[in-house]
């Protein structure tokens, strides 16, 4: 089914988008999901760069990788149709347990010391977590909290059509990719604009991630579940 595969990939995209506009903007400094960033600012950090620390993104790094660890054990226990109601929900909780640690966003600045890192390891576990929820849609690999091998893969799909080796007719997986890259861009300048600079601007994603549980609770049926063979 490929409808609900791509709106559960493109809603799930979008909101990666946000919290890591919202995040880095706003009072991470790291992105959550987007590690191949925070690579870049440990690499600037570590030879001497004042751009970064290097505490920072290695912590979001690892938190990320805790998340993807967290999806894993959910996955090897919960088995059916709502396995990737069981991962949103654990996406969910760390989303209210990192709102309910910030309180209201008043002003644009960096959480340090403790309290910064616990954040980042949760919110970074948040989006390691949503990896695991969805992998194919219609055949097509994709992931929603990264977007560097969809970019390439586009670029290869673009090189079969110009070589006249492939129609474009026949590259159906550029549309769900270009998708959802487009809807990770789209949640990410929300993120940045009025939406994302409101004082519980993490509400406005947990509120999504739940409400996605909640259909999937419901209808199971209707929406895709295992990575593995989607």
């Amino acid at each position: 089914m490929v409808w609900p595969a791509l709106f559960v990939a493109v809603l799930l995209a979008a909101v990666t988008g946000f919290v890591d506009a919202v995040a880095f903007n706003r009072f991470l400094g790291v992105f959550p999901a987007n590690q191949s960033g925070n690579a870049v600012f440990l690499g600037m950090a570590i030879g001497g760069s004042t751009v970064s620390t290097v505490w920072r993104p290695a912590t979001a790094m690892v938190g990320f990788a805790l998340g993807i660890v967290v999806g894993q054990l959910v996955r090897r226990r919960v088995q059916g149709a709502r396995l990737g109601a069981w991962l949103l929900v654990c996406e969910f909780v760390l989303f209210v347990v990192v709102i309910a640690i910030t309180g209201p966003i008043e002003r644009v600045h960096l959480i340090g010391g403790g309290e910064g890192f616990v954040l980042i390891v949760l919110t970074s576990m948040a989006m390691g977590v949503q990896t695991e929820v969805i992998g194919h849609v219609a055949g097509t690999a994709v992931s929603t909290t990264y977007q560097t091998g969809a970019i390439a893969r586009v670029g290869e799909a673009i090189t079969r059509v110009v070589s006249r080796t492939a129609r474009l007719r026949e590259e159906g997986e550029v549309v769900v990719l270009l998708l959802v890259l487009a809807a990770y861009v789209g949640g990410a300048a929300v993120g940045a604009a009025a939406p994302g600079e409101w004082h519980w601007s993490m509400i406005l994603a947990a509120t999504v991630v739940g409400a996605l549980a909640v259909l999937w609770f419901v209808a199971p049926a209707g929406f895709v579940t295992r990575r593995e063979d989607n």
